[in-house]
């Protein structure tokens, strides 16, 4: 039977349509490949995004847990604030460095010189770098600031004791009180205001390379500008101005003298194996000693034991110890043993306030391990040292006439006492 062209067209339609469904097959296929291949990527991609946010969670819930100092520095509602704002930050993050800078974040938030990275297993973000004039400057008496190491490339007149009055045309004590004030209140690797406020005056006007203030000076009894220029990189700072000759050094960390009065006087940059045997050998070579000194300005602390302890027991009194707020963490308990062991008497200005037991915490992915405090150490009196330092008895300030003389003032008034003393301390 003939077909109809109607027949005809179906059968010829046939293999057409057989193609087309074939092409629509593959189509299908190679679509619902792509929903998975990229429904796989979603997958490793929130694996890992989930990674940061569980480790940081772990994080933030051990601090609110366990952190001991956010009533006593007063930052409880600044830490909820910043946990919330990098809880957010962190669904964004994508790489462990970028993850170990979040982390710092909440450290400086926490304003604890303890607290800190000890091991990671990832790279750490490159931090801005920053600048000053390479000088450091200390409060003097009458509300005056001065010079306690002139800047590196700075202007001739500007020499250790000379009186700055004024900074960029403002009252020059004003200015790095305010800016100490405003440090404290960012947050940063110091667990106290005097410690940000000793920063301020040590590493003056950092900021940008090339910054530069004018700075309002005393020379005799004229003023006259000098131009300032960060050219340095801030990386550390003098912890000394004017200090006595002809020191002996024990070791890394000890020196000591005998002043022209016939004080003994050592000075101890740091708490190690060292301080022990130069306390000792300090005492041995100058046994007639009309009292004895003990510097710890700028003690970055470290450790010791018993036999440190039974050495201060014996160095014969009247004893003075001058602290200021580089004194820190070992640092500050060698104040306080100075004290009870030693019958010291404290000249200068409040330590560092960062002295605490610590123990070790780790993220769970293992990223990286943390230094966390567990209680402050007890101070003079039984005060917590954390966050208060320990204070002297006789707060001292620098008096631009001696500095300019090249005598140290804090020196200057522990030796008087101990001379006044005469063998008889007032402890």
């Amino acid at each position: 039977m003939p077909l109809d062209g109607r027949d005809a067209g179906c059968l010829l339609q046939r293999p057409a349509a057989r193609q087309v469904r074939s092409v629509a097959a593959a189509v299908s296929f190679a679509l619902v490949l792509s929903i998975l291949c990229l429904d796989s990527f979603r997958a490793a991609w929130s694996e890992e995004k989930s990674k940061y946010e569980t480790d940081l969670e772990a994080f933030l819930q051990e601090m609110d847990r366990t952190y001991p100092f956010f009533d006593l520095k007063g930052i409880r509602g600044d830490w909820k604030a910043t946990s919330a704002r990098l809880r957010e930050e962190v669904k964004t993050c994508q790489s462990d460095e970028a993850f170990l800078g979040l982390v710092m974040k909440a450290i400086e938030c926490l304003r604890d010189s303890h607290v800190g990275i000890v091991k990671a297993n990832a790279k750490f973000p490159e931090m801005p770098r920053r600048y000053y004039s390479g000088g450091s400057f200390m409060p003097a008496t009458d509300n005056r600031i001065v010079v306690m190491y002139p800047p590196q490339e700075g202007d001739p007149d500007l020499k250790t004791g000379t009186v700055v009055t004024k900074i960029d045309g403002k009252n020059a004590r004003d200015v790095l009180e305010e800016q100490a004030k405003a440090a404290w209140t960012r947050g940063g690797p110091f667990s106290s205001p005097q410690r940000a406020r000793l920063f301020e005056y040590r590493i003056l006007l950092r900021g940008e390379k090339g910054d530069s203030h004018t700075l309002t000076v005393l020379i005799g009894e004229k003023e006259r500008k000098v131009r300032l220029s960060s050219t340095v990189e801030a990386r550390g700072w003098p912890h000394t101005y004017n200090m006595p000759t002809s020191l002996t050094s024990t070791g890394r960390s000890c020196g000591y003298t005998k002043l022209a009065s016939a004080v003994g006087y050592i000075y101890l940059r740091r708490v190690d194996e060292s301080t022990e045997p130069g306390i000792a050998k300090a005492l041995s070579a100058h046994p007639d000693a009309k009292g004895w000194i003990i510097d710890l300005r700028g003690n970055g602390g470290g450790g010791y034991d018993q036999a440190l302890l039974n050495r201060l027991k014996s160095i014969p009194r009247p004893v003075a110890c001058i602290i200021d707020a580089g004194c820190i963490s070992a640092g500050e308990t060698l104040a306080r043993d100075l004290v009870s062991l030693s019958k010291a008497r404290l000249f200068g200005s409040t330590t560092a306030g960062a002295s605490s037991s610590k123990r070790e915490w780790t993220f769970p992915s293992g990223i990286a391990t943390l230094s966390l405090p567990t209680r402050s150490r007890n101070g003079v009196g039984g005060k917590l040292i954390e966050f208060h330092g320990i204070e002297p008895d006789e707060r001292i300030e620098a008096a631009p006439d001696e500095v300019q003389r090249g005598l140290n003032s804090e020196i200057l008034r522990a030796e008087a006492y101990l001379l006044k003393t005469g063998g008889n301390p007032s402890r």
